[in-house]
């Protein structure tokens, strides 16, 4: 397996907070509705997602005794945990905007109670799940971040969110797999569920952008199929041929996450479009230096002060 790269990699959690009151316009794709409500259902989808995602992981840390996997699976909570807080408010700002994007996570949320309740959801399938969820959205990202002409029409602040978003399903996509295939080491079963998860993912987002329209009572323009058309499957820059190569090579004997070594985008990111203004951890890092510097520097000028 080409694992070397996962194993060598950090992943850190990034406290971000994105001005989502700054996003104004319904139709913040371009003006395009269809193209709204698919970036509208994506979010809807991921608190409650990464919920799942975090507590299928969860069930297997303690079986885990390697210590770098110990300190990924602890860096991959942290960052779906911050995933699903920041959508949280996106999905706010779009319910308000009239895309309502909180009636449909918490409809994923009611499905995800309903399914775990099942007797067929047993924590080798949840995984499983996860980590097939978690090659289609590693995926994804790295076809939003190698075609950013892609997401050019979009809102800027729902942008930066969603290359923040990317980078760090890139750094922790393994670690769901590492867990599996350590625990569980049955690859067939893997591909078997992928498939699952393709049709069921793909069903979803379908009836979830009808029903965004249908609650903003929107019927898409003929500029509105083509631009979303072009979006999916433009030969250059769409997402389905964008992702085609690297979804089937999961299928792969012997496959693991990062034969797609794309450890350069998340260079990438941090060099050109890494924004600190909006990084809480960094600011409260630099709030700390600074308190703790002026504290030092009141006491060496009390130990100054002739008595």
């Amino acid at each position: 397996m080409t694992d070397s790269l996962g194993k060598n990699l950090e992943i850190k959690p990034r406290h971000m907070s994105f001005p989502f009151k700054e996003v104004k316009d319904k139709f913040f794709f371009g003006g395009n509705s269809l193209l709204t409500v698919f970036a509208g259902a994506l979010s809807s989808t991921f608190p409650p997602g990464e919920g799942e995602f975090i507590e299928s992981v969860r069930n297997y840390r303690d079986q885990v005794t390697d210590e770098t996997l110990k300190q990924q699976i602890k860096g991959f909570i942290g960052q779906e945990g911050h995933h699903s807080h920041q959508h949280k408010q996106a999905n706010i700002v779009l319910t308000e905007l009239g895309i309502d994007a909180v009636r449909l996570e918490k409809h994923l949320e009611r499905d995800l109670k309903k399914y775990n309740a099942r007797k067929h959801a047993t924590p080798k399938f949840r995984l499983a799940m996860t980590v097939g969820m978690e090659h289609l959205t590693a995926i994804m990202a790295e076809h939003i971040l190698t075609t950013p002409e892609a997401l050019e029409p979009l809102d800027e602040t729902v942008k930066e969110l969603l290359y923040w978003h990317a980078v760090e399903e890139i750094e922790h996509k393994a670690v769901a797999f590492d867990v599996f295939m350590l625990c569980e080491n049955d690859q067939k079963y893997l591909r078997r569920v992928l498939r699952l998860v393709s049709v069921l993912f793909s069903i979803r987002i379908t009836c979830y952008m009808v029903a965004l329209l249908f609650w903003a009572r929107k019927m898409p323009s003929w500029k509105d199929v083509k631009g979303f058309w072009s979006f999916m499957f433009n030969k250059k820059v769409g997402l389905i041929p964008g992702i085609r190569s690297n979804y089937k090579d999961y299928f792969k004997e012997g496959f693991h996450p990062w034969d797609h070594a794309n450890q350069e985008l998340v260079d990438m990111w941090k060099e050109k479009l890494y924004r600190p203004e909006h990084d809480l951890g960094l600011q409260r890092a630099k709030e700390k230096a600074a308190k703790k510097s002026a504290e030092s520097d009141n006491e060496s000028f009390g130990n100054s002060v002739p008595v």
